[in-house]
């Protein structure tokens, strides 16, 4: 799995999305990505902005199938 959010001092994470643009927007743990044993990938939202798969929005709580090629946007 891999972790996506803002790094700070106390939380590490794999993907620090605060060095691409306005931090403010990014919770600590914005989203995990996960590999399940069928070989498909799913992204999980853990923050409180919406994380945008191929242009839909997945609200907080949520996850969405990956597809190959499929384009994330976080903090847009």
């Amino acid at each position: 799995q891999i972790t996506l959010g803002r790094a700070t001092k106390d939380n590490q994470i794999d993907v620090d999305l605060a060095l691409e643009g306005p931090a403010w927007k990014i919770s600590r743990k914005q989203g995990v990505i996960k590999l399940k044993n069928n070989g498909e990938f799913f992204i999980a939202n853990e923050g409180r902005r919406p994380i945008y798969i191929d242009g839909r929005p997945v609200l907080g709580g949520s996850k969405w199938k990956l597809s190959n090629n499929s384009v994330v946007e976080v903090g847009a």
